[in-house]
């Protein structure tokens, strides 16, 4: 047993405190947060996530393992069927019903969940999310890992972003043609 205890001081530990009326939400984090559908608030809690914007802010940088970050949608929003090469993701909503759903074309199913619901999706499924309440609402969002790795999109829902200006540069990095 590790009997080893860290103190931190009161400015170190401030570093890892977020607060929610301070979080400011990036809404061109991903390509597809201009698409009819998939407009969304993304707040970048603990860690990048997955974030294809290079400027993306996060309320606290320190992630060992996981990222987190709340997603904030009007009804009939959400986000694309994507993937996740190695990373597991978790959905929790903190309000509002929200439809989670997995597969493409005929095998795709879905499962609603709300308040404290929970569902995990392992590494490579395509998926996707989108409330499907009737206000807007907050979804908590978790990915396993600690580094900032890649979605992979049908290849029709890229050459759709891009047609709001937003697409990627080989390295994986957001490009806003619109300014």
């Amino acid at each position: 047993m590790d009997d080893e205890v860290v103190v931190l001081t009161s400015d170190e530990m401030k570093k890892r405190v977020a607060i929610w009326k301070d979080q400011v939400p990036n809404k061109t984090m991903m390509i597809t947060q201009r698409m009819e559908g998939y407009k969304r608030d993304i707040y970048s809690i603990i860690g990048q996530g997955v974030s294809e914007d290079s400027t993306n802010k996060t309320a606290i940088t320190d992630s060992t393992g996981f990222n987190v970050a709340y997603v904030g949608a009007e009804p009939g929003n959400g986000s694309t069927l994507h993937t996740h090469p190695e990373e597991v993701e978790v959905f929790i909503p903190f309000s509002g019903t929200w439809s989670i759903f997995w597969n493409e074309g005929n095998e795709r199913l879905e499962a609603q969940i709300g308040p404290m619901d929970c569902i995990s999706v392992p590494p490579k499924v395509m998926r996707g999310f989108r409330n499907i309440g009737d206000d807007y609402a907050h979804l908590l969002v978790m990915i396993s890992g600690a580094e900032n790795s890649t979605v992979t999109r049908p290849k029709n829902i890229v050459k759709e972003a891009a047609t709001t200006g937003l697409s990627l540069d080989p390295e994986g990095n957001l490009i806003d043609a619109s300014g």
